[in-house]
């Protein structure tokens, strides 16, 4: 993925750790103090809402159907969509940008065609 900032080019990836405990979708860059905000990528949105998803209704089929090892299967998939993420992030999106300028559309790649 890539964390430069849109307009001065500065490089925000040491930005990761604050952005995963204050997640925000629009932030100011450090350096040229004007406001950028997330792109997000369709893949990452699927990703979290199955891993979500197949969590709750494991979960749920667990505590319905009271079986232990079903709460197992439920914790690993959850950590399955969790590890899976990073992994789409250094595999599939390694040129995606992170971050686009806010007057910029939602969607936007780094340049590979229309």
């Amino acid at each position: 993925m890539d964390h430069r900032c849109p307009l001065c080019a500065a490089d925000l990836s040491g930005r990761r750790l604050s952005q995963a405990i204050i997640a925000r979708m629009e932030i100011d860059c450090p350096h040229c103090k004007r406001r950028i905000r997330m792109n997000l990528h369709p893949a990452e949105s699927a990703i979290i809402l199955t891993s979500f998803g197949a969590f709750a209704v494991l979960a749920a089929l667990a505590y319905w159907l009271k079986r232990e090892g079903l709460y197992v299967v439920a914790f690993a998939a959850a950590m399955l969509g969790a590890g899976a993420l990073p992994l789409a992030e250094r595999v599939w999106l390694r040129n995606w940008p992170r971050y686009v300028p806010m007057d910029a559309p939602a969607v936007r790649n780094s340049g590979d065609g229309p």
